[in-house]
């Protein structure tokens, strides 16, 4: 009877530990469900809203030995008053953010070691961001774009996923969202497409990580960045240190204008490393107006991570050749393991270092 009563005893708990078997972290802390798949709706239906556990406001870093996505994809993404609060932001692995229009910035966002299951609202092409991404050389999403933004995709052969002409199955339209701040995809749709098209599946070729940096104390935490100011309309972006915030000591947390930023999902914007450079960034008479910006060449550099400053450059050769972040030594500015951000300003003159 003991032997008996001992082995109902053993599988009881085998039951009750295999019970939480339905889900299962990886080393970075993911939690991957049913094997990772993800659920997918066609592309003429409106996906409902991912839903976030409270968990999802401290996001732990994922390193790139482990992606989720077999290749790196970069997608632009609106950053309109209308278009707030974003889908996809909190996923992507590195964000790069430049003047647009009218004082309106846009981002182009990296996804590769992180899925999307709503990415957007996506917007048009600049050809800035176009040189970036084929110095990259990576698939770069969008919805249309400006003539020269078009023209410079044929150019260079940038491996192309517009919505407007040849990869319409790669997007959705959201029909709680007014045009033209209505365009969503996903990491899912986007890959799918990368494979139809036969673009192959690359890694991005990002800064190296680091674990100690020494520079100049960023004494208050914050640092804030001016894109844009005029007697009726500024747009200002800041970065507050946040003790605890994530998996790593620590990080930034996104404002614009003093208002805390986060997705639809309400997860909050963050960065472990920001990287702002400076170059040269102009208003053009266009219809609508557009912005100019010299991408190519080198500028001044800086590097907040763990709030320490550090000083470089940024040097982008040709179109062809990818962006470089060089330390003073020439060698490249390491980052933090995380989400990084990438401020491309006009001047480092427009950046408030609390100093």
């Amino acid at each position: 009877m003991k032997k008996a009563r001992t082995l109902g005893l053993i599988i009881m708990c085998l039951i009750l530990s295999l019970g939480g078997c339905g889900k299962a972290s990886d080393p970075s802390g993911k939690t991957v469900e049913n094997g990772g798949a993800v659920n997918q709706t066609s592309s003429a239906e409106t996906p409902a809203a991912e839903t976030e556990t409270s968990s999802a406001t401290e996001p732990v870093p994922v390193p790139e030995d482990d992606p989720a996505l077999p290749g790196g994809v970069l997608v632009m993404i609106d950053n309109h008053s209308k278009a707030r609060p974003q889908s996809g932001l909190d996923k992507a692995d590195v964000v790069f953010e430049i003047m647009a229009e009218g004082g309106i910035t846009r981002y182009m966002a990296l996804f590769y070691t992180q899925s999307a299951e709503k990415i957007g609202p996506v917007r048009s092409a600049r050809y800035y961001f176009v040189q970036l991404a084929k110095g990259m050389d990576l698939p770069y999403a969008h919805v249309g774009g400006s003539t020269d933004g078009l023209s410079t995709i044929s150019k260079l052969g940038v491996k192309d996923l517009n919505e407007m002409s040849n990869a319409g199955y790669c997007f959705w339209r959201d029909k709680s969202r007014k045009a033209p701040h209505n365009t969503y995809t996903s990491t899912e749709k986007l890959m799918a497409g990368i494979e139809k098209k036969g673009f192959g599946d690359k890694a991005p070729v990002l800064p190296p990580y680091g674990t100690e940096f020494i520079g100049e104390a960023l004494a208050v935490g914050e640092v804030e960045l001016d894109y844009y100011s005029s007697g009726s309309y500024s747009y200002r972006v800041t970065w507050r240190w946040e003790e605890g915030l994530g998996g790593n000591g620590g990080q930034y947390r996104r404002y614009i204008n003093d208002k805390a930023q986060s997705t639809l999902e309400e997860v909050p914007l963050v960065a472990d490393t920001i990287y702002i450079l400076a170059a040269s960034t102009t208003s053009r008479n266009t219809e609508p107006l557009t912005s100019a910006v010299d991408i190519i060449g080198e500028g001044d550099a800086l590097c907040i991570v763990d709030n320490q400053i550090l000083r470089g450059k940024w040097v982008k050769e040709t179109a062809e050749k990818p962006l470089q972040i060089l330390d003073s030594t020439g060698q490249p500015m390491k980052r933090k393991l995380g989400k990084t951000w990438v401020q491309i300003i006009d001047s480092l003159d427009d950046v408030d270092l609390g100093q």
